[in-house]
């Protein structure tokens, strides 16, 4: 069976900082070529990071042609891996796991995954569960659902009878399309081309190291793995045991670009002022379409990237009788968020989850929450962020009963499947491991809450949230002590 990545037809190669040249065949370049697609040119991948790492400027356009090249990579590692030692991979419908069909499409699915990102890449997107909550719109959607809706109205023509399977692969449906499980494990898991792409090219364009891991090795021990659940077999990807160390600091690199860069509390506090406005000026008079609108009609998305939106909110907050006032405006343009209080929690362990510290959780944002409408009105505001970052989730317990312990094949989307020679799985988080850290963060989840306020209201602040993180001491919570920045 020949490889399908020699058949592709290349037609135009792409110069890129990160991966050298991307290589794009016919239908690709005319996606590349769409409007919305070039829309990403002006969405930054990293939202508003740049008034903190200046190199942020980097775009969704960028970021989705590493993704195509990444999942290019991969599918050609684990294609090689089992033409060598298909004996470990179980009984792959090869045929169909290879296919050039299936290689077209998840490179397409890759391309266009992020097509409904709006301005500021995720920044935004709390604040359209906000709107769902108040009613301004029917209900809350992710921009996954909008790429599929601009993908099945507006470039059907060109993807033809490829486009359910290629918005299929991008909202994760992948239980009604033709294209194996494998290729969703590419596009969207654990260990995907998504984020291998990321968390390089951040760490790149910020000018840090946390984001880089070994690519080769990584990609070196990627297998196509049969797998039953429920009495059903599903084409997934495995890791061969071989590629530990590799996993590992992939998955350490990410939870330090969380810390880091995802994280940064100066990043968060601007990323919370513009949601708020973006909240508080589309439930008033908004110059834009609400994002209902990009579900009807995606043409409507065109006019809504990162310039249009700043544009759009400086019109709003010079208004002479706006009630938004100028401190916003004002801080955005001098890159002032402070002061502010600021506090971390500790990890907690997934397969000991304690309720009580879920309720006080949401019970200490939710206290912070109520006066979020007077942070408009004056300079006198006091809000709260949470942040929150799963490194390993844990694996079933039972581990030689081929996960019996899945309910369906949805629960192995985040699970790494680990590979020995004999074709059994084994579970990266055991001790005989002993030489990574994977078996002590297994199942442990960073929190990371922050608090925002005006000078004026720091005794308020304190106040409201002392006898809550009191109450976390309880819990053995790691706390730092809170500290104000100016």
């Amino acid at each position: 069976m020949e490889n399908p990545i020699n058949q592709l037809e290349i037609e135009k190669r792409i110069a890129d900082p990160i991966h050298g040249l991307i290589r794009i065949t016919e239908m690709e370049s005319k996606i590349l070529e769409t409007s919305y697609f070039q829309r990403l040119r002006h969405v930054r991948q990293l939202g508003i990071a740049e008034y903190v790492y200046p190199g942020a400027t980097h775009s969704r356009f960028t970021h989705s042609l590493g993704v195509l090249h990444n999942v290019t990579l991969m599918f050609d590692s684990a294609y090689k891996n089992w033409s060598r030692n298909s004996d470990i991979c179980g009984e792959i419908e090869a045929e169909n796991v290879f296919s050039s069909r299936a290689l077209e499409i998840t490179r397409l699915a890759a391309l266009c995954h992020d097509l409904g990102h709006l301005p500021f890449s995720h920044n935004l997107e709390p604040a359209i569960e906000w709107m769902a909550q108040s009613k301004l719109i029917k209900e809350s959607f992710k921009h996954e659902q909008i790429s599929s809706a601009v993908i099945h109205k507006k470039l059907g023509h060109i993807l033809d009878d490829y486009t359910k399977d290629v918005a299929g692969l991008i909202e994760g449906d992948y239980f009604n399309i033709e294209t194996p499980m494998f290729s969703n494990f590419l596009i969207s898991s654990a260990i995907d081309a998504d984020r291998m792409d990321y968390l390089f090219r951040d760490s790149v364009y910020c000018g840090v190291d946390y984001g880089r891991f070994d690519k080769p090795r990584l990609l070196d021990s990627l297998y196509p793995y049969r797998i039953k659940i429920g009495g059903q077999h599903y084409d997934a990807m495995a890791i061969h045991n071989k590629g530990i160390e590799a996993v590992e600091q992939f998955l350490l690199a990410r939870h330090r670009m969380h810390q880091t860069i995802y994280f940064n509390r100066t990043v968060v506090g601007f990323e919370a002022g513009l949601r708020r406005a973006y909240y508080m000026i589309s439930a008033n008079d908004p110059p834009w379409e609400l994002p209902d609108s990009y579900l009807e009609d995606p043409e409507t998305l065109l006019a809504f990237d990162d310039p249009a939106f700043f544009s759009n909110l400086k019109a709003s907050l010079s208004k002479a009788d706006s009630w938004l006032k100028e401190p916003l405006l004002k801080r955005i343009s001098i890159r002032k968020m402070g002061p502010f209080y600021y506090t971390s929690t500790g990890n907690i362990q997934s397969d000991e989850v304690d309720l009580e510290k879920f309720k006080l959780l949401k019970e200490l944002q939710e206290q912070l929450e109520r006066p979020s409408e007077h942070w408009y009105d004056s300079d006198h505001w006091m809000y709260a962020e949470s942040k929150k970052q799963s490194l390993v989730k844990p694996l079933p317990k039972s581990i030689n009963k081929k996960y019996d312990e899945f309910a369906d094949a949805k629960d192995l989307k985040n699970t790494i499947l680990l590979i020995n020679n004999q074709g059994k799985l084994d579970d990266p988080t055991h001790r005989h491991y002993g030489h990574t850290f994977l078996p002590y963060i297994s199942g442990h989840t960073y929190h990371r809450f922050l608090f925002f306020c005006h000078k004026d209201n720091t005794e308020k602040l304190e106040v409201a949230i002392k006898p809550l993180l009191d109450r976390f001491e309880e819990y053995q919570w790691q706390q730092s002590s809170l500290r104000s920045y100016f």
